[in-house]
């Protein structure tokens, strides 16, 4: 009894890691688009402690390899700044958006609106972004420049509305598709925010969910989810009929599935969060790698970029180990790491 109240601590734990700061790889209920938000382009501000970064979670790439971060410094001394950045394939800083109402020198975006903050994100083809908000329970969408074009759901459980919102895909027709969290279930909308579909529901059976985080499409329109409480990588049709479901790889049950992504050859890695590593498999379920701490923390939000590199964003769940506060990893395609972007994430 008391170890399964420490492994629910530990979920619950995890999943606040994702709300407080967090994936991609390569109905008429919704609300009308609302007034753009007021956007800051090219702040280049930096985190708590100088670093370009504040304590990265999701992450995803364009079709150029420049990469999405969503980014927040965790309320460090009262501060709540949560931002989108936009980083190169070698790390340097090109932009960023507070689209969030939380930026400390930025005043509320509508009047009486609560402090909002940053779940997954996407980006389409034309280069447009998609990005939860789990604070205020709605999905932004923005121009490649980083200008608030729609606003869509709120708080709620029916069809359209969101409870911590948190992965957010787009297919290759453009629509757009969120792992609405404490839900858990998957909600399927257009690129202008009409639902089109909603499935799942809680619980571990088939064709149901537990708190699902990290969501990625492949090139024939699957889902591929990582399904965080049931400890395990599942996968949908396009229409949400369950296929099949993988549970661990290396003799070693999966623990806090999250982060998924699938590279130019339709192999997925999902993070296997509190076993500090990363999981590779082929279409049909074949283990290609398993990358033990390729990170020093738990990891969570995981991109690849045109090439085959894998990005991997990671949040530390206690002190911090020396200094090092979290941040962003490039790997290779064959797990060697090639460069790290340190962030100063605010530790506790």
């Amino acid at each position: 009894m008391a170890k399964n109240r420490v492994l629910l601590v530990l979920e619950i734990v995890l999943l606040l890691v994702f709300i407080s700061s967090l994936v991609s790889c390569g109905s008429s209920r919704a609300s009308s688009p609302a007034t753009p938000a007021a956007t800051t382009p090219h702040r280049l501000d930096t985190g708590p402690l100088g670093l370009p970064l504040y304590c990265p979670t999701y992450v995803t790439h364009d079709q150029q390899g420049n990469l999405y971060v969503t980014d927040s410094d965790k309320g460090y001394k009262g501060s709540h700044r949560a931002r989108i950045v936009k980083l190169s394939p070698t790390g340097q800083l090109l932009a960023e958006w507070h689209v969030f109402n939380t930026f400390q020198s930025q005043p509320a975006l509508n009047k009486g609106s609560v402090i909002t903050g940053p779940g997954g994100l996407a980006v389409d083809a034309s280069g447009s972004i998609y990005v939860a908000d789990w604070g205020d329970n709605t999905i932004k969408k923005l121009s490649p420049t980083g200008k608030v074009l729609a606003i869509w759901g709120k708080t709620g459980s029916a069809p359209g509305e969101f409870s911590n919102p948190q992965g957010v895909a787009v297919d290759a027709q453009g629509n757009v598709y969120v792992a609405d969290s404490l839900n858990s279930r998957i909600e399927k909308f257009s690129s202008t925010g009409t639902l089109l579909a909603v499935f799942g529901n809680t619980g571990s059976s088939a064709q149901r969910l537990n708190l699902p985080t990290g969501i990625e499409v492949d090139a024939q329109g699957d889902l591929y989810i990582g399904d965080l409480r049931n400890h395990r990588l599942v996968k949908f049709s396009p229409e949400g009929t369950f296929l099949t479901a993988w549970s661990g790889a290396g003799g070693k049950q999966f623990s806090s599935a999250g982060g998924v992504c699938i590279d130019r050859e339709g192999n997925i890695s999902i993070t296997d969060a509190r076993n500090f590593r990363i999981v590779k498999f082929s279409p049909t379920g074949k283990v290609l790698a398993i990358w033990q701490r390729p990170m020093d923390y738990a990891i969570f939000g995981i991109t690849g970029d045109p090439q085959g590199n894998i990005y991997v964003a990671w949040t530390p769940l206690g002190p911090p180990n020396f200094g090092l506060r979290g941040g962003i990893r490039k790997l290779s395609p064959s797990g060697a790491v090639l460069a790290t972007w340190p962030a100063t994430c605010p530790a506790g």
